[in-house]
């Protein structure tokens, strides 16, 4: 005898109390809703509740079993309602529920409230609040005592409610935390639900990461997860495992076989009167159907799930029939009736907070309608997608939408300018032909380096390379010059709470963030030889090794490196690995420094004028001879230099003024007492001597070359100081002097002169 059968022969005992008899039928129902028969299960509550959206008739009992009477009639609600496809009975159920826990806090029943608040979860969960329900259930799992069975629970129903999300890897991880409590468990029901959540989670990660060995295990969970189910002798749960078989065999083209487990599940739910769940198996049915091109037969299956879903409360099943009904009826041809099952498909998964299903509706959209859709409803649909894609798992899907997605608006729209498309500011040959075969390694997964001096551009560079390759996910960046070893291992690959001192909760890693995207590494040269060695084994094998991890995870992440320094010279120095180098330098883009582009200079210059001057508010032009001067400096910081001198000459000049070469020169010769490493290998004194010969001749020329009047000007106390230098080291200015005036001699000095016989006097002034 079985507890259930011993409950119900308990209850039937004439000696019992109304309050004996009521804490009776809640254990009763309990265990009958825990073996998945929720219509036994509310028959079990008597005149306590007898159907839903009915109140639960509270009277003469005390406040604990109040709260266990709500607290059945609440989750019986729930489920029963998704059975049956009941509009609201999630809502009704949250209100029984909440009520229940608002007793259970008054007497500090801590167990009796964990359960209900796991319960409570579940309601939002089915709703796809799933933020309300990870809320939840985060909480509780911070308590202390919240220890065995209902912590198990709580873990799973966090695992489904991740795998809901599409947070696949997170879902693993709760997962694997739970192992230990799941294999100490006595309850073959609650095992067996473990294993089938585990399989559903494998099999995601393996069909949005390629990985044939997650696919492998998750035949070998959801055998477990059969056998502990049939144990436990749950035919709903059994049902559940035998669609979602199904749905396994049709995604790896077993068609037969995903027929035979779709007849298993259908004949046990049917059997069980879920109209809900019947529904679900006949939409992947419906899918197998158009992969194997049974388009009929497709669009009248998928047509009859979604008039059962409509009936009730859950709206990413119906979101997903939505789809399958609308690839339908676009493969029969019936555009504008496909059009408003996928457009309603997407409304129906962003209300549930489905935002993976929304792409995927989107997706079948652009693939199945492209051609019958305007320029204005493609742009929508792109524009929408791309705000759905924020930190989403799913690479293969999110690849998918964008590719087609930027298909179709290439088609569309006129192309962009050389200048819009490519970020860079340029006039030469030679960058033209840098963005070319930037373009067209962008096409390609190869990793690339990207070399230059700083303040080439390499960054930008590296984010357009990322913006061209049409890959779904995001780039992230790290500048690996700004990390030690540790964090950096961390920053790549992310750890685990506990793996190390300090590491206070899970961290995701940047390779993770990047799935789907690109990684950018800034300055490479920076990473610790043993950051290198892991990172070339995720270029080579796309692994990521999160720490505290047992296993390695795959990632499809493309890495664009930039670096500054000589990579060779590292390598033959030992601090960067030749193997990672050979890797790398196979496609690397060297963009040449900005001093010997002296045409890219001037076009940078007038496009930082503009700029600035709309930045600062102000009308300020730059003169030939600024120009020609900026040409001359050493720009050893490049764009970024020539920004900052720009913008310097511009904040400082008045409205309307034009800037003049001494203004820039000036600005140079600050910058560069500020920044000596601007100026490395340039001669202060050959500076010094070119800006003091340019004064003294705008003196001679202010003076009309008379040499007194422009060393008054100058400052010089006698002229002839201003007349032995310019003899010393600026001779050729000689020529701008006043042609001198030859005096008339006396006579006495001419005797004079014949006296001592000395040679004539030079006559200087």
């Amino acid at each position: 005898m079985n507890l259930a059968e011993l409950l119900l022969n308990q209850i039937d005992d004439p000696a019992l109390s109304r309050l004996e008899r009521a804490q009776l039928r809640c254990e009763l129902a309990r265990e009958m809703e825990r073996d998945g028969d929720f219509e036994a299960a509310r028959e079990s509550m008597g005149e306590l509740w007898q159907r839903v959206g009915e109140r639960p008739c509270l009277d003469e009992l005390d406040e604990v079993t109040r709260g266990l009477v709500l607290l059945r009639a609440g989750s019986l609600t729930g489920w029963i309602g998704v059975a049956r496809q009941l509009k609201g009975a999630q809502e009704i159920a949250k209100d029984l529920i909440t009520e229940s826990i608002s007793i259970f806090k008054k007497l500090a029943e801590t167990d009796k409230m964990a359960e209900a608040r796991i319960d409570l979860a579940l309601c939002y969960w089915r709703e796809g609040a799933f933020d309300e329900a990870r809320v939840h259930l985060r909480d509780l799992l911070k308590l202390d005592d919240l220890q065995g069975e209902q912590r198990a629970r709580a873990l799973l129903n966090s695992a489904e409610v991740e795998r809901a999300a599409m947070r696949h890897h997170e879902a693993l991880a709760i997962l694997t935390e739970a192992v230990p409590l799941f294999e100490a468990s006595a309850d073959s029901a609650l095992k067996g639900k473990f294993h089938n959540t585990r399989a559903l989670v494998l099999r995601n990660l393996g069909e949005a990461e390629h990985r044939q060995d997650y696919i492998d295990r998750a035949l070998e969970e959801y055998t477990a997860a059969s056998f502990y189910l049939e144990k436990a002798g749950h035919k709903r749960f059994r049902a559940r495992v035998e669609n979602n078989l199904g749905f396994l065999f049709f995604t790896l083209n077993r068609f037969s076989e995903a027929h035979t487990h779709l007849d298993c599940a259908r004949r046990l739910f049917s059997s069980l009167k879920e109209s809900g769940s019947v529904a679900q198996v006949d939409d992947t049915r419906a899918q197998v159907f158009l992969e194997q091109k049974c388009y009929s037969d497709a669009e009248k299956i998928a047509r009859s799930a979604v008039r059962a879903l409509e009936q009730g409360d859950e709206q990413a099943p119906l979101a997903e029939a939505l789809t399958t009904l609308g690839a339908a009826l676009a493969r029969l041809g019936q555009v504008e009736a496909a059009k408003r099952a996928l457009e309603r498909a997407v409304q129906t998964a962003q209300q549930a907070g489905d935002r993976e299903r929304a792409c995927i509706a989107a997706i079948v959209m652009t693939e199945e309608l492209g051609e019958h859709l305007s320029r204005g409803e493609t742009m929508a649909l792109y524009l929408r997608a791309d705000e759905m894609f924020a930190d989403l798992q799913h690479p293969k899907i999110l690849g998918r939408l964008r590719k087609t997605a930027r298909r179709l608006l290439d088609k569309e729209c006129a192309p962009l300018s050389q200048a819009k498309l490519s970020g860079f500011v340029y006039v030469t040959e030679e960058i033209s032909s840098l963005l070319n075969r930037a373009h067209r390694l962008a096409q390609t997964n190869h990793s690339v380096l990207i070399t230059g001096e700083p303040g080439t551009g390499k960054e930008v560079l590296a984010r357009l390379i990322h913006e061209w390759s049409g890959r779904a996910g995001k780039l992230v960046a790290i500048n690996c010059a700004s990390t030690t070893e540790m964090p950096f291992d961390s920053m790549l690959f992310g750890h685990r709470r506990g793996s190390f001192a300090g590491a206070g909760e899970d961290q995701q890693g940047a390779a993770h963030k990047a799935d789907g995207g690109t990684l950018f590494l800034d300055e490479i040269a920076g990473l610790s030889l043993s950051s290198q060695t892991k990172l070339l084994r995720l270029i080579e094998h796309g692994e990521i090794h999160t720490i505290g991890e047992p296993l390695p995870e795959r990632a499809d992440v493309r890495v664009v490196a930039t670096t500054s320094r000589d990579l060779k010279q590292e390598v033959a120095r030992e601090s960067f690995l030749a193997e990672l180098l050979y890797r790398l330098q196979t496609f690397n883009l060297e963009i040449p420094p900005l001093r010997v582009r002296a045409a890219d200079i001037e076009a940078l210059t007038e496009h930082f004028v503009k700029e600035a001057s709309y930045e600062h508010g102000k009308r300020v032009e730059f003169t030939p001879e600024a120009m020609e001067a900026i040409k001359r400096m050493p720009l050893r910081g490049n764009a970024r230099e020539l920004r900052s001198v720009v913008g310097h000459a511009v904040l400082n000049a008045e409205e309307g003024a034009r800037v003049t070469a001494e203004e820039i020169e000036l600005i140079a010769l600050r910058a560069s007492t500020e920044q000596g490493s601007v100026w490395e290998d340039f001669s202060l004194k050959e500076e010094v001597l070119r800006l003091e010969e340019r004064y003294i001749e705008l003196a001679l020329k202010e003076t009309k070359g008379r040499v007194s009047h422009a060393a008054k000007l100058l400052g010089f106390k006698h002229h002839e100081s201003l007349s032995s230098l310019i003899a010393t080291k600026h001779p050729h200015l000689a020529q701008a002097r006043m042609p001198r005036t030859p005096r008339k001699r006396s006579i006495i000095r001419k005797e004079f002169q014949k006296t001592k016989g000395s040679p004539s006097d030079s006559g200087s002034i």
